[in-house]
């Protein structure tokens, strides 16, 4: 099961149809997730969402008590939450980019563009972005998978070790041709041989 944490976006159901190609999706708000619900999902999906990341201190709390027990994805507002909790520092940018296609220069021997070619082309929804010179304070074993080679912004990250993944762009829109491809390949990765959880024993 794919638990989707919801910050009461417009894409939230988009990327609920996304996901649904993959396994059974459960969408609750942020602030009505259980650990009974936790507990059972194999993948922790961290949504998009208006605002900053520190106007959700309940997904701030969430992420920290899941990392090292639980796979989480996050994408957009939660790309940006869960490298803020993790070190980084978050400003607004200088273009606003909604709705816009770009370009994404992507790290040879990810997991993340696993099968896909070393540079594709992502839909990008956000005004605030991941400040470039705090990325020093993130620990070792999280890497940035792909950046916006214009402007050097970190786009995706994932750390193997803790099963954490992160999506700046949004891979349930048009835009991102190969969105099926990228969920695929970090569900895949957060999967053990058996199909299991890594969650559990």
């Amino acid at each position: 099961m794919i638990l989707l944490a919801d910050h009461q976006d417009s894409f939230t159901r988009n990327l609920e149809h996304l996901l649904a190609g993959f396994d059974r999706v459960v969408v609750r708000d942020r602030r009505e997730l259980t650990p009974e619900l936790i507990e059972q999902c194999h993948l922790l999906v961290l949504s998009p969402g208006p605002g900053k990341p520190s106007d959700y201190p309940e997904t701030l709390d969430l992420f920290r008590s899941c990392v090292g027990y639980k796979p989480v994805l996050g994408i957009c507002l939660g790309f940006q939450l869960m490298l803020e909790a993790e070190g980084a520092t978050i400003h607004r940018q200088s273009q606003v980019l909604h709705g816009i296609e770009t370009e994404l220069e992507t790290l040879p021997g990810s997991i993340t563009y696993q099968g896909l070619p070393a540079g594709i082309r992502v839909g990008r929804y956000h005004s605030l972005q991941v400040d470039p010179s705090s990325l020093s304070c993130l620990p070792k074993t999280l890497r940035i998978t792909g950046r916006d080679p214009i402007r050097d912004v970190p786009l995706s990250f994932e750390d193997l070790s803790r099963k954490l993944f992160g999506l700046q762009y949004h891979p349930e829109s048009f835009l991102t041709c190969e969105g099926n491809r990228l969920i695929r390949n970090i569900r895949n990765a957060c999967l053990d041989a058996e199909g299991g959880d890594l969650g559990t024993s």
